[in-house]
């Protein structure tokens, strides 16, 4: 195992024991760091601030920087650095001898204590996981395949230490008959070295090599190193891998005491987000170099392991660091078996598949003991997942069951079943974003309640609630821009943008908003509306009618004009009666009584109707007088001269009927 020794003067420490002549020396003193920042402005910032930054990462909210005291604290005291560390070095210690043993590959000690052979028989041989191995690189050698590398020390991923070579013998050497066989032989492994020849690195690269496994989603990092000193920095790139789904294995390390008492485990191995991995020798007992603590998690064979080694030889090696490949390619034929188990059931699952070593349980010694390869009862998984029973109880009874490798392999199978489901809601969702319609959102909803895991469906609810969001937007910025200019214009273009939109809970709420700033705009209408019903005059109907008509088309609108046509209308109705009761009894007094309602008629075409009502019976009347004035100057009779004048002085007052009476002298 490579024992990790971090050296680190802190700069604040250098600065209390270095006499400074003025303040000006300390601000041109520089050091190299690593930050970490919150914000995309926060980062511009200290880049702006620094005298040179040394690295970028792409996945990890960190920069490498160069910078003096000054503009450091500057920009700690503004809250641009979340924390900050000079940049941990590290070596690391090895045991090894070439060696060339005569025993099968696949008959080796190490092999054979995992039941590693069972998987293989099953088929099971890391095909499809991806596995980075943080290390000093892997040397070309006929016994390794290596899907590719980076370096992160040096200008190529070669091995020129032979560390790294030996960890991806264990997990991926070829099943080729000479040799060492790994035991996940048809993994995609990738060297990632951060680590030179001298046995020397950083916590940078070894950051930058965790940064390139996030952007380049691998499945496992392998980290065969560690230190007791603690790297916050280191720490934060470990658990951004979590975040992303990558199992992170790492290695106890080699500072463990013959009576196995005390704290002795490294980092990174020590974090909750690592898999610790514990030495054991041929006998099954710790080796007396490795690391003890309450986070160890499991142990495997790390001592008299041989692999592949530097310029096509082979090595024995002792440490930690060989018992960690044993976990890592473990949990690559797991992946391989289980594709649906997330990061967390796996792990679990190799607790219901290791064998307890050391006190009853788990001990500071082994962790849980040393996983070993079962393959599940198919009759047990069938029975359940055939059971005549609801989704949620099948489900029920999968969390609660004994944990044994059923239970792994059952909720790989209920996490294929959810995942059906997800791709159903993925697919759907992709056409919602491009032809947004109520049937697809009532289908997503519906799919939703399928999905049990709280999780899951949170990220999902999430994720369609983020693609609503993109839907709705020029309806937020239209309803907003209503909000601010009330104008028809402005109306018009919000009540289009919602018109776009499927029924959606969002879009209800925006409409909600909208008509609330309509009736805001439309205060003066229904202010209008209300003085014209108490003083219904010409003046207040055109100002309530001119206030209706500047509204843009809408139910308020609608419902302010039905509001004002049925008071013109029951201005009419009265107005209607009076021009009957005129028809029937038809004296001046009955017309000028309805000529008064016409005139309360304010609606120009309502009004000529009824106009033209009572214009016909005046206009009769007026013709029924002609004749009796005609016949009274034909004989004029005192009698014809009392019919004639009755008739003319019950018509309306006009010229027609001063020249009628005229003609009565």
């Amino acid at each position: 195992m490579k024992k990790v020794i971090f050296g680190i003067v802190l700069f604040f420490v250098m600065m209390m024991l270095t006499p400074l002549s003025s303040g000006e020396a300390a601000s041109e003193q520089q050091t190299n760091i690593i930050v970490k920042y919150a914000a995309e402005y926060d980062k511009k910032q200290i880049i702006q601030q620094s005298d040179s930054v040394i690295k970028e990462y792409n996945q990890l909210p960190l920069l490498e920087i160069n910078i003096s005291e000054e503009r450091l604290q500057a920009l700690k005291k503004d809250k641009h650095i979340e924390f900050y560390e000079e940049n941990l070095s590290f070596s690391i210690q090895h045991q090894f001898k070439v060696a060339n043993l005569s025993t099968a590959e696949l008959e080796r000690w190490n092999l054979k204590a995992m039941d590693v052979q069972q998987g293989w028989n099953a088929g099971f041989t890391g095909e499809g996981v991806k596995i980075a191995i943080i290390d000093s690189g892997v040397a070309n050698h006929s016994d390794l395949t290596i899907a590719g590398g980076v370096a992160f020390v040096g200008d190529s991923y070669e091995d020129d230490h032979g560390h790294g070579t030996h960890v991806a013998g264990i997990i991926t050497g070829k099943h080729n008959g000479t040799g060492v066989a790994g035991i996940a032989p048809n993994a995609e492994v990738y060297a990632l070295k951060a680590i030179g020849k001298d046995g020397k690195g950083d916590v940078s690269d070894v950051l930058k090599a965790i940064d390139w496994a996030i952007e380049n989603k691998v499945d496992i990092i392998n980290l065969s190193f560690g230190d007791l000193e603690y790297a916050k920095s280191l720490h934060e790139g470990v658990k951004k891998a979590a975040d992303n789904g990558i199992m992170i294995v790492a290695a106890s390390g080699n500072e463990g005491n013959d009576n196995g008492t005390g704290n002795t485990i490294n980092y990174p191995a020590r974090h909750d987000e690592v898999i610790s991995v514990a030495s054991i020798n041929r006998q099954f007992k710790r080796s007396s170099f490795s690391g003890t603590g309450d986070t160890n998690d499991f142990a495997a064979p790390g001592e008299e392991i041989y692999s592949t080694y530097l310029n096509g030889q082979y090595a024995t090696y002792n440490g930690t660091s060989m018992a960690t490949p044993h976990i890592t390619g473990l949990l690559a034929l797991l992946m391989e078996q289980y594709p649906y188990a997330t990061p967390a059931e796996l792990r679990e699952g190799l607790r219901y598949i290791a064998e307890d070593l050391g006190d009853v349980g788990y001990d500071t010694l082994y962790g849980y003991g040393l996983p070993k390869i079962q393959l599940p009862n198919s009759q047990v998984i069938n029975e359940i997942l055939n059971s005549d029973v609801s989704v949620k109880s099948k489900f029920s009874k999968i969390e609660t069951m004994p944990n044994t490798i059923e239970k792994l392999a059952l909720k790989n199978e209920w996490n294929k079943s959810q995942q059906t489901i997800i791709t159903q809601i993925d697919q759907i969702l992709a056409d919602f974003a491009k032809n947004p319609n109520e049937q697809k959102n009532n289908q997503l909803n519906e799919l939703l309640t399928e999905v049990v895991s709280t999780d899951l469906k949170f990220r999902k609810q999430k994720e369609i609630d983020a693609v609503i969001a993109a839907l709705i937007e020029p309806a937020v910025n239209a309803v907003n821009v209503f909000s601010k200019n009330k104008t028809i214009y402005n109306y018009k273009k919000a009540d289009a943008e919602l018109k776009k939109l499927p029924s959606l809970k969002a879009k209800q709420e925006l409409e909600i908003a909208l008509n609330e700033g309509l009736q805001l705009f439309a205060k003066n209408a229904i202010d209008s509306i209300a003085q014209y019903e108490k003083q219904p005059t010409k003046k207040n109907y055109d100002y309530a009618h001119f206030s209706i008509n500047s509204l843009p088309d809408s139910s308020i609108k609608s419902d302010l004009m039905e509001k004002m046509n049925k008071q013109v209308q029951t201005a009419v109705k009265q107005a209607t009666a009076k021009i009957s009761l005129y028809e029937k009894k038809q004296t001046l007094k009955n017309y000028n009584n309805a000529k008064e309602f016409i005139q309360a008629i304010f609606d120009d075409k309502q009004r000529t109707l009824l106009e033209k009502k009572i214009q016909k019976t005046v206009n009769n009347n007026m013709a029924k007088a002609k004749v009796r004035v005609a016949n009274y100057e034909k004989k004029k009779t005192e009698t014809n001269r009392n019919l004639a004048i009755k008739l003319v002085r019950e018509l309306p007052n006009s010229k027609e009927k001063e020249q009628l009476l005229k003609r009565l002298k």
